[in-house]
């Protein structure tokens, strides 16, 4: 009977000599999407108290350019 070998430990993700690692690529995507979102529900909200409908795209395109801005100073500036 032969024993079980153990997995084998799971990589721990370094960066391609770019200094981007897994981790900083997943958190720049997802600030990227919770930003538009987050834009896009405040616009909506907006939109609902106003009764206008464009409010809503305005949000977007704030909330995504916020998160770029946001992206830029926390990784883009090294």
């Amino acid at each position: 009977m032969s024993a079980v070998e153990p997995a084998a430990p799971r990589e721990v993700p370094t960066d391609a000599g770019n200094g981007i690692t897994e981790k900083v690529a997943w958190s720049v995507t997802s600030y990227l999407i919770s930003g538009a979102l987050l834009g896009a529900l405040a616009g909506w909200g907006v939109d609902h108290l106003l009764g206008t409908h464009f409010v809503v795209g305005i949000g977007l395109v704030v909330g995504k350019a916020l998160t770029l801005y946001y992206v830029w100073l926390r990784y883009g500036t090294h």
